[in-house]
């Protein structure tokens, strides 16, 4: 008889569909986190004679500091926004999935199979 122990036991499609939905969540939070602090830098690049520099690393004038992590940040959104994309893609690819009847039963099976080992240990 074939050993069934070591076989991996497949994820269930809805619940990975649900995982996708969840990162898209945080993923939307994160984006708007981003464009919200970016903003703010967007209000320091108004006022740039109010703003200094420390003398710790190379030279660098406030405008350009405050330039660069405006441009950084606006880099960030516009990744997360190609992740969001990617992350909708796969949301809808994964809705349409699910396990076969006989690979739903099996997967049950090597279920109770590892719930009766784990059992007798």
């Amino acid at each position: 008889m074939h050993d069934n122990t070591n076989e991996q036991i497949l994820p269930i499609p809805s619940d990975l569909y649900a995982e996708i939905g969840q990162i898209e969540e945080r993923i939307y939070e994160l984006r708007r986190d981003v464009r919200r602090l970016r903003n703010r830098y967007a209000e320091l690049r108004q006022s740039p004679q109010s703003l200094r520099v420390d003398n710790l690393g190379q030279a660098i004038e406030p405008r350009e500091a405050v330039e660069a992590a405006y441009q950084a940040l606006d880099s960030a959104e516009f990744n997360l926004d190609d992740t969001s994309e990617s992350l909708g893609w796969a949301h809808r690819a994964g809705s349409r999935l699910s396990l076969t009847d006989a690979a739903a039963e099996h997967r049950e099976q090597q279920l109770a199979q590892q719930h009766r080992i784990e059992r007798t240990r």
